[in-house]
């Protein structure tokens, strides 16, 4: 029953002292590279500088090739790069610069600031230094090869940032009216859930799912706590409800309850339900402790279709 109480003490604990989140009408850092993959990031960050009073900022870096072009002459080679890069990196630039003017047409003019370097650490760094409240990327449907060769900036993003990450889909072109949100009563989900909720459009809905593994569920009908557990997380679920819908009076909020991991769990929900977004909570874990149990943001980064919002851990978690 501890495992109970003690989800029970972090949800009243966080509708105590709610945290009030209403990231998309705050200051956005929105990184683009161009690609098709970014323009429902670029064309929903347009939209709610057109109709709201966010601040925007525009960050574009290009990354220059790791690998010299092979040659017998290291000086040529060098050259060689050098001179592959520059065409790479004008071309890059002018592909951020067709697609912003392109999404914020009929807006004043809209400066993308320009860097080069990793663009994991000059997103991350941007975030800090303009204070932004939101750090906005395209999302890129990964292939097995793509998991192989290496994870895609929004992913590697969330894990060095301290601030919000929304890894928008090309889809994703206005403000979003349906979210679902994985709880698993962390004060990192209760704020998610709370992100998720201030992000929606007037008239959307929110789903609080909470995904309950399998194994979890056979060991706890053998020690006879199955149905106290089950009380005790409806019940939560239904606080956690009431006290969102109360600070959200624009929006519905429901509640789920399914058995099974909760990535995949989260994920066939949302796109059964043709939800815009899911969002979660980062936890913070040791190398050993991520290695053992994953991530279920990171597996939402991996696989998923639709936008994906990630709240970080807070220094109390």
């Amino acid at each position: 029953m501890s495992v109970i109480a003690d989800t029970h003490d972090a949800m009243t604990d966080a509708v105590r002292h709610p945290e009030p989140e209403h990231l998309l009408d705050g200051h956005l850092l929105l990184a683009t590279d161009g690609t098709a993959s970014a323009d429902g990031a670029v064309a929903l960050v347009a939209e709610l500088r057109r109709i709201g009073t966010c601040l925007v900022d525009v960050l574009a870096i290009f990354e220059p090739s790791p690998m010299p072009v092979p040659s017998a002459d290291p000086s040529l080679a060098a050259m060689t790069a050098m001179a592959g890069d520059t065409t790479l990196r004008d071309e890059f630039f002018a592909s951020v610069d067709r697609q912003v003017n392109r999404c914020f047409v009929g807006q004043p003019l809209m400066v993308v600031t320009r860097s080069e370097g990793s663009p994991v650490r000059g997103i991350v760094e941007s975030a800090v230094s303009m204070e932004a409240d939101l750090i906005l990327t395209g999302l890129r449907v990964h292939s097995l090869m793509d998991r192989l060769v290496g994870d895609e900036t929004a992913l590697r993003v969330t894990r060095a940032t301290d601030r919000p990450v929304f890894a928008v889909a090309p889809a994703l072109t206005s403000r979003p009216r349906r979210a679902v949100t994985g709880i698993d009563f962390s004060r990192a989900s209760m704020r998610a859930a709370a992100a998720a909720a201030g992000m929606l459009a007037d008239g959307g809905s929110l789903t609080l799912l909470h995904a309950r593994p399998r194994l979890d569920l056979v060991a706890s009908a053998d020690d006879g706590i199955d149905m106290p557990y089950s009380r005790g997380v409806t019940a939560a679920l239904e606080g956690l409800r009431d006290a969102i819908a109360a600070n959200h009076t624009n929006i519905t909020v429901d509640i789920e309850r399914r058995d099974g991991e909760a990535a995949e769990t989260i994920l066939n929900y949302a796109i059964a339900s043709q939800a815009d977004f899911v969002a979660v909570g980062r936890h913070r874990r040791n190398a050993i402790a991520h290695a053992v149990l994953g991530s279920v943001a990171t597996t939402l980064l991996r696989k998923a279709t639709l936008s994906v919002l990630v709240l970080p851990p807070a220094e109390a978690d």
